[in-house]
């Protein structure tokens, strides 16, 4: 499900504070639903597009954590 499916929400808060938490809330679960979203498409042996996206992802994170582990690695010495 996409946040473009959800109503906006009409019982906005008008404490600063609790709007804030709100939206935090919120934004808390979007970024939950997001992750699930991207694990899913990652681990999935499925040949469509967003596989060809996945392994692009993949690949890029292997990159990402070599250079981290050559860094650390280097700072170490």
């Amino acid at each position: 499900m996409s946040t473009n499916d959800k109503p906006i929400p009409t019982n906005i808060p008008t404490d600063a504070d609790a709007c804030y938490e709100a939206v935090a809330s919120q934004e808390e679960i979007y970024l939950e639903e997001t992750e699930e979203e991207l694990r899913a498409i990652c681990t999935s042996d499925d040949p469509s597009p967003h596989n060809a996206t996945a392994e692009s992802w993949r690949r890029k994170r292997e990159e990402l954590e070599l250079g981290w582990r050559t860094e650390i690695d280097d700072r170490r010495k």
